[in-house]
């Protein structure tokens, strides 16, 4: 885990507990305090990881995980929200 400083942790915080859908595109989630923001979300908001790695996630089953690069999973994304 590594710990940087987040000028702008509050208002996202702000953000995220507002979100009525919420997706990572590329991230580790080992870098903190951002990637202690999914903490945040409230429990019924749908939640997306788009990556060519997929992240450790102790919450998996609460995520839609779409293994892809950003490019082809945005694509993905978007027809999974059209439905």
């Amino acid at each position: 885990m590594v710990r940087e400083d987040v000028s702008m942790i509050q208002p996202a915080v702000l953000e995220i507990v507002q979100a009525d859908v919420f997706v990572l595109i590329g991230t580790s989630l080992n870098v903190y305090p951002a990637a202690g923001l999914v903490n945040y979300l409230r429990p019924d908001v749908p939640r997306y990881i788009i990556d060519k790695k997929i992240p450790a996630v102790s919450d998996s089953h609460d995520w839609t995980l779409i293994e892809k690069p950003a490019t082809q999973g945005v694509k993905e994304l978007l027809e999974l929200l059209r439905q």
